[in-house]
């Protein structure tokens, strides 16, 4: 049998390969190998002769191993070409996830961004019955409105070169007129479903009107607005960059300038915006174009300008939103005239009466307050959830008043708040401090010590030891002296508690001495309590009316505690002129400070250049008159002559450097702070004395950078005390220094410890523990505290304001009127609380 073989295709040869075939012996140049054409590699591949087809097909891994590497060219050609592919993959991958990435970052920052860009916008449009909806809002009208009146002459354009044989001209200009007018209609019917809050609807015509190619800006914004409240930040996006792209088309219409303010505000580009906004190419768009520029001084925080653009667009709804930036600014009163004419306009506004009781309070018109709290409780039908929702519309928060414990607007406003109410009126306080004790009343004093002798200076040592012993020599010495006696040699120490208790022991053995009832209330006045104190100084006056500095000070006593004095100083002054003194110079004393109540503006006090030996009350006068003058020589003099009188004493030193920088810079108050620092200060008088001459030495500490030196000062007297008094009179003033230095914690302790161990019931003692826990805004803690106070003091305005405030804060507000309603006053400042406005629930903007 003979064994065929199939006939191998012939191929051209060419001539070197002809020679190859004919001398097979002919010897091969391993450096260049016969090349061979397409065709024969094919053939080489495919045939068994392959040595790669020869390994494929061995039968086990191991043989195709041990073939390949009996094949080193083949081997390691196998080898670097599986490399270069796993090379080849691994870098694609990571190529593929750095470009993931970097997608992934650019998409997140972009949402980022547009997100950032969202939450600032919902602030602004918070609500569409906010505060600032009078201003540009972004539910209200935002478009810019296309002008029909072109495409009108674009017609009548195309018409006449239609007529002149201008054929394709007028087709064109048809054309154009075509996509204008559906540019137009599908605009309007976005802005149409916009005011329906169909955003989605709206979207549709504004995509239609962009197909147009037409005012695409414009359309942009639109359709930019409607995603924003759909919430598709990317749509947004897309839109304010598509806004942004074309607004080169409308660069030489009138209409570009405010197109591209709105294409920056919404961009939150707002500095760029005001530039576009303030500095216009044209009075188009004047009322929107004002109305943004106000929105965003507003976010700026700058009022002032924001009225001043505001009211170039007001119109009688805006009344509202100038209201508000008038009680920002501090201007009260066109603030509640604004406020007044827009409840005229909108009576059924009850944020604009929130409005309006919050301002009554920062300007202390509590009968303003309580008028509208009233009328808003009607409304409400006294709904406690409605109370809450309105309250909700300007939450407030109680906090500690700045003016008297924050060091910074102490600094900025010494002069102008802190030396006439920071301290708590400081002036008429200097009056109390140097005020006289009486020994005994007029006609039983005569058989104990001789005529004349019926005052002693509290600030003069030798006066004390006079005195005492004038009434232990005296005849008939009653146990109502006796007390008296003991309660002078307290005085003689300066120690006012151990004086209040005999003086009150004196009182109970008479209770008609006119002499213990004033000397009661002066000590009273020492210790700020000017409740207790007025009611003392008026019975001294009404039980005798020869006792005039009685009820001069019962006046001043009721108009530091927001009291209506008027019928009392009336009674004094017509009283007085009946009155016969054989001491022309009590006379003119007397008469001076009468009228100083009276509001006289100046007097010379010519009578004290007569007197022999003026009293420490004398001088006093004569500051409270510079005061009110504002005569910085008389201030100097006065002060100087205190200070010579009494060279040892805490507040006179401090007192005596504060008049010497009137009016000039507090941190160049080297003198107090060096008698601070001194070894002068005689701390036994100062803890135990006067309230005003403790709270001058913390407050001035305080404002000079020396209350931790002062407080460990204080801290190792409190360590060596030998008894409970020393130690209370301590604790006090280490509470209120707390307060100062920001030691919340450390104050609550302190006042607590007084309060629940030691008994104090001092109404001062119960409003600053308030204020220790307002200031850790342990809300319902102070206001236990301050319920407690209010059943001791009923009638105490701070508390009464303290309590308001803290109701008003749960929404309460039938509760704050019920605190508010009595504090019958149309300028009541407390010196200790004060509000915030935190931001709104449910409004935007604040007063």
């Amino acid at each position: 049998m003979v064994d065929q073989t199939p006939e191998t295709p012939q191929t051209p040869q060419n001539p070197q390969t002809q020679q190859t075939q004919q001398n097979p012996q002919a010897p091969q140049n391993p450096q260049n190998p016969p090349k061979r054409n397409l065709i024969q590699t094919l053939q080489l591949f495919f045939s068994q002769e392959n040595p790669l087809l020869q390994i494929l097909q061995a039968k086990t891994f191991q043989e195709r191993f041990t073939a390949l590497k009996s094949r080193p060219r083949l081997y390691l050609s196998v080898l670097g070409g599986t490399g270069l592919v796993a090379l080849i993959v691994i870098v694609s991958l990571i190529m593929s996830f750095v470009a993931h990435n970097r997608r992934f970052g650019e998409s997140s920052a972009q949402k980022q961004a547009a997100a950032q860009q969202s939450r600032k916008l919902s602030k602004i449009e918070q609500s569409q019955d906010s505060v600032l909806n009078n201003l540009p809002v972004l539910k209200e009208t935002p478009h810019v409105n296309l002008n029909e009146e072109h495409i009108n002459t674009m017609i009548e354009k195309a018409d006449i070169l239609y007529r002149q044989g201008q054929t394709d001209e007028a087709l064109r200009i048809f054309d154009k007129i075509s996509h204008t007018s559906s540019n137009l209609a599908n605009h309007n019917l976005g802005v149409l479903k916009m005011h329906q809050k169909d955003y989605s609807g709206a979207l549709k015509f504004f995509d239609n009107a962009l197909l147009t190619k037409e005012n695409i800006s414009i359309n942009a914004i639109d359709a930019m607005i409607s995603a924003f409240y759909l919430n598709n930040m990317d749509l947004y996006t897309r839109y304010l960059k598509l806004t942004t792209n074309y607004l080169v088309q409308l660069d030489k219409q009138p209409i570009y300038p405010y197109t591209y303010a709105l294409s920056l505000y919404y961009g939150g580009h707002y500095f760029e915006t005001l530039s576009a906004l303030i500095n216009p190419d044209t009075e188009l768009f004047s009322a929107p174009r004002n109305r943004l520029a106000a929105k965003i001084f507003m976010m700026f925080g700058d009022e002032a300008n924001a009225i001043k653009y505001l009211k170039n667009a007001a119109t009688p709804k805006d009344d509202k939103t100038l209201g508000l930036l008038y009680a920002r600014l501090g201007d009260y009163d066109r603030a509640i005239q604004s406020l007044r004419r827009y409840n005229d306009a909108y009576p059924d506004d009850q944020e604009a009466l929130m409005a309006l009781e919050l301002i009554a309070l920062r300007m202390g018109n509590f009968i303003g307050a309580q008028d509208v709290l009233a009328s808003l409780l009607h409304t409400l039908k006294k709904d406690k959830h409605k109370e809450k929702i309105l309250s909700d519309t300007y939450p407030i928060e109680p906090r500690l008043n700045r003016n008297y414990f924050d060091v910074q607007t102490i600094r900025r406003s010494f002069w102008s708040n802190n030396l006439r109410e920071g301290m708590g009126m400081l002036i008429v306080r200097i009056l109390f401090y140097y005020a006289p004790f009486k020994l005994m009343d007029l006609k039983s004093s005569l058989n104990a010590i001789h005529e004349g002798m019926f005052s002693i200076n509290a600030k003069n040592n030798q006066d004390f030891i006079d005195a005492i012993n004038s009434l232990e020599k005296g005849k008939n010495t009653s146990s109502a002296d006796l007390h008296m006696i003991a309660a002078f040699k307290h005085l003689g120490t300066s120690h006012l508690r151990l004086a209040l208790k005999e003086f009150k022991l004196s009182l109970e053995a008479n209770p008609y001495s006119s002499t213990a009832h004033y000397n009661t209330g002066l000590i009273y006045a020492q210790l700020d309590d000017f409740h207790n104190a007025s009611f003392h100084f008026k019975k001294a006056y009404y039980l005798n009316n020869n006792n005039v500095l009685a009820g001069i000070f019962a006046v001043l006593t009721e108009r530091i505690d927001y009291r209506d004095s008027s019928a009392l100083l009336k009674k004094i002054t017509t009283d007085f002129q009946s009155l016969h003194f054989k001491d022309r110079i009590q006379r003119d004393f007397l008469n001076s400070f009468i009228n100083y109540l009276n509001d006289t503006n100046n007097d010379d006090l010519s009578w004290m250049d007569r007197t022999a030996r003026p009293l420490s009350i004398h001088y006093a006068l004569g500051i409270a008159y510079a005061h009110r003058a504002n005569d910085k020589k008389r201030l100097i003099k006065y002060s100087s002559a205190l200070k010579k009188m009494h060279p040892k004493d805490i507040f006179t030193n401090v007192l005596c450097e504060i008049l010497l920088k009137y009016k000039g810079d507090i941190h160049q108050m080297l003198g107090a702070y060096a008698f601070l620092t001194s070894k002068k200060v005689d701390l036994d008088k100062l803890i135990h004395g006067s309230a005003l001459a403790r709270k001058i030495y913390i407050y001035m500490g305080f404002i000079t950078g020396l209350s931790n030196s002062q407080e460990e000062t204080l801290n190792a007297r409190l360590s060596a005390a030998s008894n409970d008094e020393d130690r209370m009179d301590l604790l006090r003033m280490l509470g209120l220094m707390s307060l100062f230095q920001k030691k919340y914690e450390k104050a609550v302790s302190i006042y607590n410890f007084l309060l629940d161990k030691a008994g104090d019931h001092e109404m001062e003692v119960y409003e600053l523990a308030s204020l220790s826990y307002i200031a850790l805004k342990r809300f319902d803690s102070a206001a236990l505290v301050l319920e407690l106070a209010k059943n001791i003091d009923p009638q105490n305005y701070d508390v009464r304001f303290g309590l308001g405030l803290l109701y008003q804060r749960l929404g309460d507000l039938e509760s704050a009127l019920t605190n508010f309603n009595l504090i019958k006053s149309y300028n009541f400042h407390s010196i200790y609380y004060q509000f915030q406005i935190k931001a709104p629930k449910n409004a935007q903007d604040l007063p």
